[in-house]
């Protein structure tokens, strides 16, 4: 009994933990994502355009605002 007690705690704990995150912004689906809609559900297309946000940042970035910005800046390229 006292071991299905530890078990469940620690599934409690874990679902909390992700339901955390994924409000925070650290949790991407990036199935349905803004980014990867763009990029015409390519994902491996949206990730490198999220690293190179990241990298061309000079401040650290949440994979949010870097997914934001890669979206904003492939906007405006295919507007020009």
């Amino acid at each position: 009994m006292a071991e299905l007690l530890l078990i469940g705690a620690i599934v409690a704990v874990g679902g909390v933990v992700f339901w955390l995150r994924q409000r925070s912004g650290h949790v991407i689906d990036e199935n349905n994502d803004a980014l990867t809609r763009a990029c015409s559900g390519d994902r491996e297309q949206a990730r490198r355009l999220e690293d190179l946000e990241h990298s061309r940042a000079s401040e650290p970035l949440s994979r949010k605002e870097a997914r934001q910005r890669a979206l904003e800046r492939l906007i405006d390229d295919r507007s020009t």
